[in-house]
């Protein structure tokens, strides 16, 4: 008797503990969905982060921060090229030497308005190549390190108004990360900001008017971006610096294939069909490919003829097709359909 009573208590405090777990947790890769990107409208307002495995997005002002400093081995300053953002260096090292005098000519050579060759070299080249960047990298030696010009681009509205300029150098600091100086040009004094390389996040932001700022997600909580953009384009002269509405910017871990419909139809893509494909690892690996159009003569449009393979930073497959430009007519609002393909293994 003793026995049998032991076993049925021992079944009744099992049965407890199950009760106690509750539920099991919900699986944390999104296997598909359907999302409106919410862009802000006619003016592209906003920069929208998408996460394809939790089935969200942020969005956040594009105005609303100046520069990206790199939190990784290299010392690399990235510019906001979501409001047409471009930097010019200078030939001095002191800060407060630097006026009005010494920009002559760049309101116009300075500026999408240029359209020349010679722009490109203002402006971060869109794949993302960090050895790219219209500013240098930033060196131990602190002579080499430059005041720049800065072109804040412009922000949001129609006309959309201009964010000025300012003047800067970049220095690497003690603690093993960087020191901003900034101000407007013809200042004789300047704002310092310290910021360092630690966090989960690719880059630190600073807005000139705030110092430090948030911006994206962490960097693994983000797939691609859906932004305004400094594009390039090519007449057969050399390529020209141009703002392009409706970019796909392709998050740094992340990989993409192109897959046309005539080879194989979306909804018939499955896991076998991964391989063969060539993925790419640029930030405009999808760019302004899924869009056509909205030249001159031509209204822009969906390219209804292709999706894409998105590789997430985990491991994760999944096939995204763009849908639609706008939400009732109105721009600023592209939508998308995705399906998990592949899930990552533990």
């Amino acid at each position: 008797m003793n026995s049998n009573w032991l076993l049925i208590f021992s079944l009744f405090l099992i049965s407890c503990s199950k009760d106690e777990a509750g539920p099991p947790e919900p699986d944390p890769v999104s296997p598909e969905g359907e999302m409106v990107i919410e862009g802000g409208g006619q003016f592209y307002s906003k920069k929208v982060f998408v996460d394809l495995s939790e089935n969200k997005q942020l969005s956040i002002d594009r105005t609303g921060w100046d520069l990206g400093f790199y939190t990784g081995t290299e010392f690399r300053v990235i510019l906001n090229s979501s409001t047409g953002m471009m930097a010019r260096k200078l030939d001095k090292s002191d800060i407060t030497a630097v006026s009005a005098a010494d920009t002559a000519g760049f309101i116009e050579e300075v500026s999408f308005n240029a359209f020349s060759t010679d722009a490109l070299a203002y402006i971060d080249y869109p794949d993302g190549d960090l050895n790219k960047t219209a500013i240098a990298e930033i060196s131990s030696n602190a002579d080499d390190n430059k005041v720049y010009i800065l072109n804040r681009g412009a922000g949001v509205g129609n006309p959309a108004p201009e964010r000025g300029w300012k003047k800067i150098r970049v220095l690497r600091n003690s603690n093993g990360g960087y020191t901003l100086q900034h101000g407007d040009i013809n200042a004789t004094t300047f704002t310092e900001v310290q910021l360092e390389k630690s966090g989960d996040h690719y880059f630190r932001y600073v807005l000139f008017e705030n110092g430090e700022v948030e911006v994206e997600p962490e960097k693994d909580k983000w797939d691609f971006a859906w932004t305004y953009f400094s594009n390039v384009t090519s007449f057969g002269g050399g390529e020209i610096p141009y703002p392009f509405q409706d970019f796909i910017i392709t998050n740094r871990n992340v990989q993409t294939a192109m897959v046309k419909d005539s080879v194989l139809n979306f909804e018939n893509f499955v896991e076998s069909d991964l391989n063969g494909l060539t993925f790419v690892g640029t930030q405009n690996s999808i760019g302004a490919d899924w869009r056509a159009g909205g030249g001159p003569s031509t209204a822009p449009a969906i390219r209804t003829d292709r999706y894409y393979i998105v590789k997430d930073a985990n491991g994760n497959y999944y096939k995204i097709k763009f849908t639609s430009l706008t939400r009732d007519g109105e721009r600023g609002y592209p939508s998308f359909e995705f399906k998990l393909v592949k899930k990552a293994t533990s």
